[in-house]
């Protein structure tokens, strides 16, 4: 189940930088600093899951609307919630080998990483119905035709991507 959850993630988080790329590329909301900086709280929440996902590739992205964000933060708070446990459980059971081979300090690690991307999740879900009202108030459409390419980035460390360094 916990390889399944972390492809449904994966995908998941390829569908929500598309539809932050498609947002960025939308004139009228990189105007507007509140709608700005969600788009930007957007990209960061899901560069934040990579933490999990560089373990996966992307098979499928689901082109999203931006009336189905909130959706997509429902799904993915469910699959975070649901791969948290499964690590948990494997935790207690001493076989944090069975995921990906992680030892059990790489395993405790990334389950508070995800915890963070949780809280992340939720933080975002409600600025999301803010975001939401500005659009529909300010009348601003967002181009649902924009074809817009998801990089498949090198799968880099942590320190790799903080300090960009190879």
């Amino acid at each position: 189940m916990t390889i399944e959850t972390l492809q449904a993630l994966t995908n998941s988080q390829g569908s929500l930088i598309a539809l932050q790329q498609r947002l960025s590329a939308t004139r009228d909301i990189m105007k507007e600093e509140v709608l700005q900086n969600f788009v930007f709280d957007l990209r960061d929440y899901a560069d934040s899951l990579r933490v999990v996902t560089d373990l996966s590739t992307v098979t499928t992205i689901e082109t999203i609307e931006v009336t189905e964000i909130s959706r997509v933060f429902s799904e993915q708070n469910q699959l975070l919630r649901t791969l948290i446990t499964d690590l948990e459980e494997l935790d207690e059971q001493n076989k944090s080998q069975e995921f990906l081979n992680l030892t059990e300090g790489e395993l405790r690690r990334l389950i508070g990483s995800l915890q963070g991307v949780l809280e992340l999740n939720s933080l975002n879900l409600q600025d999301n119905l803010i975001f939401q009202r500005q659009l529909k108030d300010k009348g601003i459409t967002v181009n649902q035709t924009t074809e817009v390419v998801v990089d498949e980035q090198e799968k880099t460390g942590f320190f790799q991507r903080l300090f960009g360094k190879k």
